[in-house]
């Protein structure tokens, strides 16, 4: 029995509408408690507005759930995120992880907020109202960023003088209504790809021409080299998928994308005023110029690796040299920089001795924050089973997304109304949405974190709009709908 159509299940309450458009306008914001408390911390403390929003949204489908008399339509967590959940729930109990982290990471952000926005709309067309309120919310992230691009280039921040007058914003501190690049960036790898796919396939001409504006403002303005690596590598994949599908129209249209970030890359970026490309060069770069003899000396982000690496595969327990390497079952979730802290190696490999915050020492004497690459966290406190967990978890989004677009890319029988030959492109268009936001998010993963505060939404959003993408798929060619 294959599941009924979209429209055979009743809308939710106009007010349960509204709280979810409420939760999606407001869950990229993040505030830094540590900033508006004026407390000087080494660690900063981070809210966001989804903290409050999703227990009342989980709580209510939970009710939902009970008094719901139709199952065909529920679904239940996906199978990877319950695994990762359940792999850093192990590390807490058995090897002193934080259950603090646990609650963050895998639980908010890799299995309830999953959980809601899978169950939140079965509506294709509500499904795109959310993305469309979402992308509006970053737009005017990226209006002020773009105010600060444009901007004086102001001076490093000094935590030694936090009165100081910094007279702009650095490349460092261009960050949108965030305090830094990399929570920008981070966001840019998910949004910038699905925005693209906007800008192919949504059938509003406005919509595509405001979707254009905002892959390629996105892509001026983000200075965090993860982050834009994580949004060309999406936009490429959305332009290859539509390549792939066929067709003269998506043919053209794929080639179109690439040509015009080809442009992007070779002759503007490296013209624009604040010298993006050796800004995002350095951003990646593993050993930087000392002196003007050219010397080269390992940067920050190097010796992190060579820590991170050397901690793999030691002991877990330095004080037990026959415990268990650290690559099997990891040291414990929350543990990575207390770990890694063990394995730096002076002279040539010291650990960077400034705070993150330090701006004038970043690179060389301090990690710049938001670039500790998720993959690596993970391989650190989870070990093995944590990494595949996480990596079957992005195989799951990729693999449900680019499957549900090429089917729902597939004609229709002849016996189909215009009505549902629109509704399937509109599906086809958020599948193919929800797969760029994959792919960036899993490059952005070696190189920052998708599953902070003010990311973390986006991140379920659009995994959820995959799982959402395959039933949607499942439906049209008459297979049954699975749970993952």
């Amino acid at each position: 029995m294959t599941n009924p159509p979209d429209h055979q299940f009743s809308p939710p309450p106009i007010w349960r509408s509204y709280l979810a458009y409420a939760t999606v306008a407001l869950m990229p914001l993040s505030f830094n408690i540590e900033k508006l408390l004026n407390q000087d911390k080494k660690v900063p403390v981070y809210f966001s507005p989804l903290d409050l929003f999703l227990p009342l949204l989980v709580l209510l489908l939970i009710i939902d759930l009970v008094q719901r008399r139709s199952w065909a339509s529920f679904q239940i967590p996906p199978m990877p995120s319950l695994l990762w959940a359940g792999v850093a729930l192990v590390s807490c109990i058995f090897f002193g992880g934080s259950l603090k982290v646990w609650v963050l990471n895998p639980l908010l952000f890799g299995v309830l907020a999953v959980w809601v926005f899978q169950n939140i709309t079965n509506s294709a067309s509500e499904f795109r109202r959310l993305a469309l309120i979402l992308g509006g919310s970053f737009s005017v992230c990226l209006l002020l960023a773009l105010k600060q691009y444009v901007g004086p280039l102001g001076i490093p921040f000094d935590p030694s003088k936090p009165m100081q007058d910094l007279g702009g914003v650095t490349n460092m501190r261009l960050g949108g209504w965030y305090d830094y690049r990399g929570v920008l960036g981070a966001q840019a790898a998910l949004l910038v790809p699905a925005a693209a796919a906007f800008a192919l396939k949504d059938r509003d001409s406005a919509v595509r021409a405001c979707a254009g504006v905002i892959v390629l403002i996105a892509l001026c303005v983000t200075l965090a080299a993860g982050g834009f690596l994580g949004a060309c590598a999406g936009v490429i994949a959305v332009a290859g998928a539509c390549i792939v599908r066929g067709g003269k129209r998506h043919l053209l249209a794929g080639l179109a994308v690439l040509l015009i970030l080809w442009v992007l890359l070779g002759a503007i970026l490296p013209r624009l005023p604040r010298q993006n490309t050796a800004v995002l060069l350095r951003g990646v770069a593993l050993f930087a110029d000392i002196d003007a003899d050219e010397n080269k000396k390992p940067t920050a982000r190097l010796r992190r690796y060579q820590a991170v690496l050397d901690s793999l595969g030691r002991p877990s327990n330095r004080q037990k040299p026959e415990s268990r390497p650290g690559w099997e079952l990891g040291v414990g979730l929350g543990h990575y920089q207390t770990r890694i802290d063990e394995f730096y190696h002076p002279p040539e490999y010291p650990k960077p001795s400034r705070r993150t915050d330090d701006e004038a020492a970043y690179d060389m004497e301090a990690d710049e924050r938001f670039t500790w690459g998720f993959l690596e966290n993970v391989s650190v406190e989870l070990g093995l089973p944590g990494l595949l967990a996480v990596l079957l978890l992005f195989g799951t989004w990729l693999s449900a997304a680019l499957g549900a677009f090429a089917c729902l890319s597939l004609p229709l029988s002849t016996e189909s109304s215009v009505e549902d030959e629109n509704q399937n492109e509109m599906k086809a268009m958020l599948a193919l949405a929800a797969y760029g936001a994959g792919c960036g998010a899993l490059v952005l993963s070696i190189f920052g974190n998708p599953v902070i505060r003010g990311v973390g939404g986006s991140f379920a959003f659009f995994f959820a709009l995959a799982l959402c993408a395959r039933q949607w798929s499942n439906r049209n060619f008459g297979v049954k709908s699975k749970t993952d």
